[in-house]
């Protein structure tokens, strides 16, 4: 009985690999064993087996991708990508809100990458996780996206655009007025200078968190029931720098910034002392 193409690729670890490795170019048997560490006997039978499908070609002991071959390795990539996405964290996935995400991001959610999962333990709760620490402190630009405060971020930000890193920041109202009434110094810091422009949210944050630079990628969601649990997902892959960024962007869309005289008659409203700061917002 004719084997159908699904059962043929999806059936056999090897034979993915070996389309995907035809997929950056032709090959003779003897570099399509080395490559794969494995012998003629082992690899012969799947390469007969894809070239009666008419997925590979052979000429003169060469073998490539025919163009059905190509077509199929193409859509299967991203498909594969994306289950390894959600199989690497399986728990964190099922248990969190993607409903927040838009569906031309959830679409190219396989863009991800490998993510690590950051969970600090019972004795580091409120501390920053040092992954986290040292890719940001040595980024050049950095996008932030935030609905909840930490108070390790204004000295954190604050010394970073001392330092000359650019920043964009937008933050929900209830955390850039903690951040004015708590901690004026690093906010007039961050405030005048010429490194950093700050944005206020005031509509309900879509997502609790996300920072994108030119290093890495940083991102919270919300649990299924809603509740925020400090988890924090981080890929350096750059496809998911760039995903990142569209997120980010899109986050920015969908909120209002405040312009900064109107932000800050506000603010003078509920915290006196803020009213002597001055925002950079352009």
């Amino acid at each position: 009985m004719k084997q159908s193409l699904i059962n043929l690729i999806f059936f056999s670890d090897r034979r993915k690999e070996l389309l995907f490795l035809l997929r950056e170019g032709p090959g003779d048997i003897d570099a399509i064993k080395e490559l794969l560490n494995v012998d003629a006997g082992t690899i012969q039978p799947h390469i007969k087996k894809m070239k009666d499908a008419h997925l590979l070609v052979e000429e003169k002991k060469v073998y490539s991708l025919s163009e059905i071959g190509k077509v199929i390795v193409e859509n299967l990539a991203p498909f594969l990508n994306t289950i390894e996405v959600f199989e690497v964290n399986e728990d964190y996935w099922k248990t969190h809100d993607l409903t927040s995400v838009p569906d031309f991001l959830l679409d190219r959610i396989d863009e991800l990458g490998h993510c690590e999962l950051l969970e600090p333990d019972v004795e580091h709760m409120l501390e920053t996780p040092k992954a986290f620490i040292e890719n940001i402190a040595s980024s050049n630009e950095i996008l932030t996206f935030v609905s909840y405060f930490h108070p390790e971020a204004p000295s954190l930000y604050a010394d970073l655009a001392e330092k000359g890193t650019k920043i964009t920041l937008c933050m929900a109202e209830n955390v850039i007025l903690r951040l004015f009434s708590s901690f004026p110094e690093e906010a007039e810091r961050l405030s005048i200078s010429e490194n950093s422009k700050i944005f206020v949210c005031q509509k309900p944050a879509p997502i609790p968190s996300i920072v994108v630079t030119d290093r890495f990628l940083s991102l919270k969601l919300f649990e299924n029931g809603g509740k925020l649990r400090d988890q924090i997902l981080i890929s350096t892959e750059k496809k998911a720098l760039d995903w990142g960024r569209d997120l980010f962007w899109h986050c920015m869309e969908v909120v209002e910034p405040v312009e900064g005289k109107t932000f800050f008659q506000l603010l003078a409203k509920r915290q006196p002392v803020c009213n002597r700061h001055s925002v950079n917002v352009d």
